[in-house]
């Protein structure tokens, strides 16, 4: 036995008959020993273990040393940042040394141990394990311990060491560690009750003497080593490792390894010799976005308000003090004349308690066709329509002369087309792609067949009001809008100030230099410029877009001048004309005078109008021969009445008045009063979380759709094609997600039939998408000439839709595409039969995976997993828009791959038919604290509730609070449903684990831990199954973010009823009192939130439709969601996430049903926590800047919401794919600009014969917060400049137009912060 006696690191090579072995061995002590035993063999494979027994002594403790040393290629991709400025595209993969890898260690493994302390604790690392001297009695590390067959990679033994810790921590009252008495059930423990329990158990936090940490430190090492895309390796001077050149400017079709067996065939693409990358020398720079000062604050002024006033009973403000200023009023000559635009309108639904096609048959066809009628024959009739996805329809359906006739009334503005969106959405719980979506399908749809675009944005049939939608409105040429449906606080408020009319800005649009129709409208100038992107905003008084909305008594507005009920009211004769002309009068005068120039709108219509031509006749006739008699005698009344539109209204208060308050801020929580107490509808945020989930899902893949279509047409591929089918396809697709944005949809508040019906237009929807998908790719990846779709779309995601149900097997191959504009590093999730599986990326290198299990909860309160089904995971690194090709393969021996799995109550399926070899070690889990770790932080669960309860944080060496945990609201019998949020006073809040706290039940905990991703699942039945798991990827978002995952099953009806669950974290963070969050609008924009907790806690309820954060002066806790949900939090330091809801009262808002249809639904969170420094260097004095939220978090919601795409290649058609690595676009975009969406522009006309040589691009310049490190390098384009020519191929010209697309535009290649400003979206029409 040699001794080897060294400090530094050595080198020695043993020959073997078969080949050459290098093996390093590394002593830490001059004294230590060494015993090496080396072994070669030749079975079916050529293999070769190295056994190494090591006998080390440190500090005073024995430990053994096991390895097994094996050849295993690690996916490395090419930095696109790389310093060179201009580098090609090339997806290079190679070997290193596993000393080489950073943070030290390249597999991630389990590791085990006891605290030796009164509870004992389990630590499981995501980069190390072992055990401590203390002993345990899972001895992971135990050859014996394993099945024959799991030849596994033996775990490094570390010795003990204790890490620093701060000396701001080092003080007694510091403590963060908590832990949940066994015995009570503490729902909500507060950060001191938790320190108070661990004192009196004697638990110091701190005290981590005889915890093994692993890794120990990971030393950032100088020059000698480089980042090569998330791996540190050392520089190659002396050893380049095969597939990687030393010149970063190697051709795109480098010739690989030399092996007969090449894995693809990798060609010169025809389009272009080679993609170029034009990286930028410039880092990303941060820009400060300043926050808009207005005479209002919306969320500052909700706060003042009283919610709760005297007068509630009563369902009305108006009271005796507005009834003064009114008679005072009238008898000031000074006071204007009153002036009332009567506006017929309807209200349609799209979908809700009939389907699209049932509603248009029995009810929208007749309403339209009858407008045209009327219109045509009532001269000075006039109407508002607001929706155009019905319009469509009868467009479609109806004769060539009843076209040009509803040409002629939108022409001669008698017929208005307001708003402009393919259907009525909701603006609380729509997300931002969805939106632009529906309003670019509707523009467009009037432009082509009205030549038409609208002026007046009409919003009346939401509840809610999101900041988001005027912008999008400004963004499309439309600066006036009409709203209605406000808090009663608001209301009263408005009413009080005599506010009818405001200028709404948005929180960061500071702007005043670039011109707009609103600002000359109001003959602005200079600093009295309101924002570019402002709007002028009409308030409807009393909540009412009808009939009720004509004066404060909505009884006699609804039943004495709605004509249309011909058994109540009585038409309007010589007889009765002026007693009924001063009734009405009297209604609009009050009404009058809510606003200070005395202009009103009075609507004329309702749900469903006008179905009946006598109803058009009864309504204008009647409202005709009132307003005769007033205008007739206008000097008395001092009054007109004419018909008009809204936008009539805005040009008379334009010549009255030329300024207005401004606001910012939102109005997304609604109350109203109908039953005399406060209604909140701030339960749809959350009704039907399975629905919200499908349709976001089915956004994405629309948008997947859009972009490879167009880059399809714009690279030519589809040549002498038939494409007609895909057009109407597309075209089909299209208008069916604009269709599915209506309100009742995506709040989740329809009938359980429609919502059948819903689901089923989605998976509709889906597979026309994926249908268009697998030709455009299929078309991409192949040669020229070739006209088969060769591959199918890959779908595997639990509790969602799915593809076809599709094993992979060695031979076959999947494209990964990145839709999105920037790198990304994600985790692939493969279902296959084997286990013995390995995947090869384009460049013939071996991708490091995970084989993790398939399993299931059973009723017999265990898991069974499966030896049938295995999942391969493994980590991708994909540049933008670009398409990767991996290789399933197969190796010989599964195990060293696999994870390792600690059950409680785990069985393996027995299959005697199936000798499917198990390749995992299942061991049995002990009691205890559990800990997964990776390089970035040390998570603790509870023993007790098994959920996550402190992070600590090894960069900054601090451990903090973060208390996860699942509770419920009981609903209340009254004002509570579908739509409505109300708790029972007596007992609001439910502990829905009591069982399982207090011992009656016990839940089941199965950790999965390999060397990619480690997960801790606690199971509680089958009503909750609670996941959080963590990454060992450098350098990437996913490692510092904690992904979270909730499965909720309700059970059939009436189980569970009345409880509105949701998960609960609790942090150590001070955000105020009241407490303060952060809250998106619609995935765009970001609004501050001070929830005032002494108030109900249905008015502190607010929706999160991508993330929500809470921050103190140092750290910031973030969730990210991808899907609406309603948040809110109960004290300081407190984020609470509705999950799902089972009230099955009706809470009389019009569904007539209960919500008790729940589907088990899989809610997906991700958790970040995070410093923030202090505020920038270059931050002007006395300016307050715009709260937003990380880069990291951005990424990580972008991810979220469009997941990497996959696509199945049979190993029978491997021969098609040509291209193994395929990017669509020449370079990046900047850092901070994201791709909404990029669609040709089509119609239905189009046939495959008509070019089509043009499309629209989407862009948001997505800024973040400048007081957070940005840890997800994503090699993007540091420079804010950019040239579409430069990023797009083949483009010939490109306009800057509106963000619908429908306005001339300008052509503009070239875009900067003065053009392009942060927060701002921009649309570009591309011609190629």
């Amino acid at each position: 036995m040699p001794t080897i006696e060294m400090v530094t690191q050595k080198e020695t090579t043993f020959w073997c008959s078969f080949q050459t072995i290098h093996i390093q061995l590394t002593a830490f002590s001059s004294s230590s020993s060494t015993s090496i035993m080396i072994r070669c063999f030749k079975q079916h494979y050529l293999v070769f273990t190295i056994i190494l027994s090591l006998q080390i002594q440190i500090f005073g403790y024995e430990k053994t040393l096991r390895k097994i040393v094996r050849d295993h290629s690690k996916m490395v991709h090419r930095p696109f940042s790389d310093s060179s400025s201009q580098i090609l595209w090339k997806n290079s993969s190679f070997k290193i040394n596993e000393h080489d890898a950073f943070p030290a260690y390249i597999q991630m493994n389990a590791m085990l141990h006891k605290k030796i302390r009164p509870k004992i604790s389990t630590i499981l690392s995501g980069v190390e394990s072992g055990r401590s001297k203390s002993g345990t009695r899972m001895n992971i590390g135990k050859s014996e311990s394993l099945f024959h067959n799991d030849v596994r990679q033996a775990r490094n033994t570390l010795y003990n060491k204790t890490l620093p810790q701060p000396s701001v921590n080092n003080t007694p009252d510091q403590k963060n560690e908590s832990n949940l008495d066994k015995s009570a059930s503490k729902f909500f423990p507060s950060i001191e009750e938790h320190e108070t329990s661990n004192e009196k158990n004697g638990i110091q936090s701190n005290d981590i003497a005889n915890t093994i940490i692993i890794p120990e430190n990971v030393q950032y090492h100088n020059e000698t080593e480089f980042l090569v895309q998330k791996i540190f390796v050392h520089k190659l001077d002396t050893d380049v490792s095969p597939g990687l050149t030393a010149d970063a400017n190697v051709p795109f079709n480098t010739e690989m390894d030399a092996d007969t067996d090449r894995d693809f065939l990798i060609e010169r693409i025809p389009i272009k010799s080679s993609y170029i990358y034009n990286a930028t020398t410039n880092p990303y720079v941060c820009h400060l976005v300043r926050e808009t000062n207005t005479d209002i604050d919306a969320q500052q002024k909700f706060l003042e308000f009283e919610i709760e006033p005297k007068w509630m009973t009563k369902k009305t403000y108006w009271n005796h003090i507005f009834e003064s200023r009114y008679e005072s009023l009238m008898r000031n000559p000074k006071w204007p004349s009153l002036k009332v635009i009567l506006v017929p309108r309807t209200h349609v639904d799209t979908i809700w308690k009939k389907t699209f096609k049932q509603y248009f048959d029995d009810s929208v066809n007749k309403i339209i066709s009858n407008i045209v009628k009327k219109l045509q024959f009532y001269s000075n009739l006039t109407f508002a329509w607001n929706e155009i996805s019905h319009l469509s329809r009868w467009w479609m359906t109806t004769s060539h002369k009843s076209r040009s006739a509803f040409r002629k009334l939108v022409k001669s503005g008698r017929l208005e087309i307001t708003t402009g969106g393919w259907v009525e959405t909701d603006e609380a719980t729509t997300h931002l792609f969805g939106l632009l979506h529906q309003f670019i399908e509707g523009h467009q749809w009037l432009k082509y067949h009205l030549n038409y675009s609208p002026k007046v944005g009409w919003m009346t049939n939401t509840v809610t009001h999101s900041p988001t939608f005027p912008y999008i409105l400004s963004a499309s040429d439309i600066s006036q809008i009409v709203i209605t449906n406000l808090h009663y606080a608001w209301e009263q408020y408005f009413a009080e100030y005599q506010i009818s009319n405001f200028v709404w800005q948005q929180n960061w649009d500071t702007d005043k230099n670039t011109g707009s129709p609103l600002n000359d409208a109001l003959f602005k100038m200079g600093n009295e410029k309101y924002g570019k992107n402002s709007v002028l905003t009409h308030y409807l008084p009393f909540n009412s877009a009808g009939f009720k909305a004509c004066g404060p008594n909505k009884a006699i507005c609804e039943n004495e001048f709605n004509f249309a009920n011909v058994n109540k009211n009585i038409d309007i004769n010589p007889y009765n004309v002026k007693e009924k002309a001063e009734l009405l009068l009297e209604q609009y005068s009050k009404t009058g005078t809510l606003t200070s120039h005395n202009v009103i709108i009075a609507p004329l219509g309702g749900y469903f109008r006008y179905e009946s031509q006598t109803e058009f006749d009864y309504q204008y006739n009647n409202y005709q021969k009132l307003a005769d008699f007033v205008n007739y005698n206008r000097e008395i009344y001092k009054a007109t009445i004419v018909f008009g539109t809204p936008k009539d209204y805005f040009r008379s208060i334009f010549k009255e008045v030329h300024s207005f308050p401004s606001l910012q801020g939102d109005f997304l929580n609604f109350a109203d009063l109908s039953s005399g107490s406060p209604a909140y509808w701030t339960g749809f945020y959350t009704t039907r979380p399975y629905t919200k989930i499908l349709l976001r899902r089915l956004q994405s893949t629309l948008r997947t759709t859009e972009m490879l279509f167009s880059f399809a047409v714009n690279l030519n591929v589809f040549r002498e094609y038939d494409t007609s089918n895909i057009i109407e396809r597309l075209i089909k697709a299209r208008e069916n997600v604009a269709r599915l944005m209506d309100r009742n949809i995506q709040t989740g508040t329809l009938t359980a039939n429609k919502i059948k019906y819903v689901h089923h237009l989605i998976l509709t929807t889906v597979k026309d998408c994926w249908f268009i998908q697998e030709i455009s790719v299929s078309f991409l990846s192949t040669k020229s000439g070739e006209t088969k779709s060769y591959l199918q779309k890959y779908v595997f995601r639990d509790g969602e839709f799915m593809s076809i149900f599709k094993t992979v097997s060695p031979g076959d191959q999947i494209y990964i595409f990145n839709s999105m504009n920037h790198e990304r590093t994600e985790i692939v999730e493969l279902l296959t039969r084997y286990s013995t599986i390995r995947v090869v990326d384009h460049s013939k290198k071996d991708v490091t995976i995970q084989i993790n299990p398939v399993w299931k909860y059973s009723s017999e309160n265990v898991i069974r997993i499966s030896k049938r089904f295995f999942k391969i995971v493994f980590a991708v690194i994909v540049p933008p828009m670009t398409l990767e090709l991996f290789q399933i393969k197969e190796t010989y021996d599964g195990t060293l791959n696999a994870a390792v799995l600690y059950c409680s109550a785990c069985v393996v399926e027995n299959i005697p038919s199936e000798p499917t070899i198990f390749p995992f070690s299942v061991q049995p889990l002990q009691t205890g604290d559990i800990q997964l770790e990776n390089h970035k932080q040390r998570l603790t669960f509870d023993e007790i509730t098994g959920f996550l309860k402190t992070v600590f944080e090894k960069e900054t060496n601090i451990e903090k609070n973060i208390i996860l945990d699942y509770g419920a609201f009981r609903g209340s019998n009254l004002n509570s449903g579908m739509f409505l949020f109300n708790t029972n006073v007596s007992k609001p809040l439910h502990d829905v684990l009591m069982p399982y706290r207090i011992g009656i039940k016990k839940k089941i905990v199965l950790i999965i831990t390999g060397q990619i991703t480690t997960e801790l699942n606690s199971i509680f039945g089958r009503f909750l199954a609670h996941k959080t798991k963590i990454f060992n990827l450098v350098g990437s978002a996913l490692s510092k973010a904690m992904y979270v995952e909730s499965k909720i099953d309700y059970d059939v009806s009436p189980n569970n009823r009345e409880l509105e669950l949701f998960l609960t974290i609790q942090t150590d963070i001070s955000n105020g009192n009241p407490p303060q969050i952060f809250t998106d609008n619609n995935g765009f924009q970001y609004t501050a939130r001070a929830l005032n907790i002494s108030r109900r806690v249905e008015s502190n309820m607010y929706p999160m439709t991508s993330l929500a954060y809470l921050q103190d002066r140092r750290s910031r806790l973030t969730v990210v969601t991808d899907h609406a949900q309603g948040v809110t939090a109960l004290q300081e330091g407190q984020l609470v996430i509705m999950l799902d809801r089972r009230v099955l009262f009706d809470d009389g808002r019009g569904t007539n049903e209960g919500l008790a249809d729940n589907s088990a639904t899989y809610q997906r969170h991700f958790v970040i926590l995070e410093g923030l420094n202090d505020a920038p260097y270059n931050q002007p004095p006395n300016v307050k800047l715009l709260n937003l939220p990380s880069s990291t978090a951005l990424y990580l919601s972008n991810s979220l919401n469009n997941v990497l795409d996959l696509f199945f290649i049979d190993k029978n058609n491997t021969y098609l794919s040509y291209y193994g690595f395929l990017p669509l676009i020449k370079t990046s975009f900047p850092c901070d600009v994201t791709v909404i969406n990029y669609r040709v522009i089509l119609h239905p006309s189009v046939s495959q014969h008509h070019t089509i040589n043009t499309a629209l691009l989407t862009l948001h310049r997505q800024s973040s917060s400048c007081r957070i490190e940005n840890i997800a390098p994503s090699n993007c384009n540091g420079d804010s400049r950019f040239s579409v020519d430069k990023i797009l191929r083949n483009v010939k010209a490109v306009y800057k137009t509106n963000l619908v697309g429908t306005s001339e535009g300008m052509p503009l290649l070239h875009y900067t912060l003065a053009n392009f400003l942060p927060m701002e979206l921009v649309t570009l029409r591309i011609y190629f």
